[in-house]
């Protein structure tokens, strides 16, 4: 009977110990999202990563022809 005992004893312990893993190991998965800061194009207002944006002055823009329109709308 005392061998029985330590065996579910022992089953108890390895579930216990197996669920608690489980659970840690869900929340060490989901890692932070990158983030990128996103610029506002001043011709249309597409938002774009600041890696792709082409600046002028103190606007951006999400492509070579929204710069040149921009500037031929607004001037220099």
């Amino acid at each position: 009977m005392g061998l029985i005992r330590v065996l579910v004893l022992a089953l108890l312990i390895y579930v216990v110990w197996r669920l608690i893993k489980s659970i840690t190991a869900r929340g060490r998965t989901a890692a932070p999202p990158d983030t990128q800061r996103m610029l506002r194009c001043a011709h249309c207002g597409v938002h774009v990563p600041e890696h792709l944006a082409l600046p002028h002055k103190d606007v951006h823009f999400c492509c070579q022809a929204h710069r040149e329109a921009w500037l031929e709308q607004h001037g220099d």
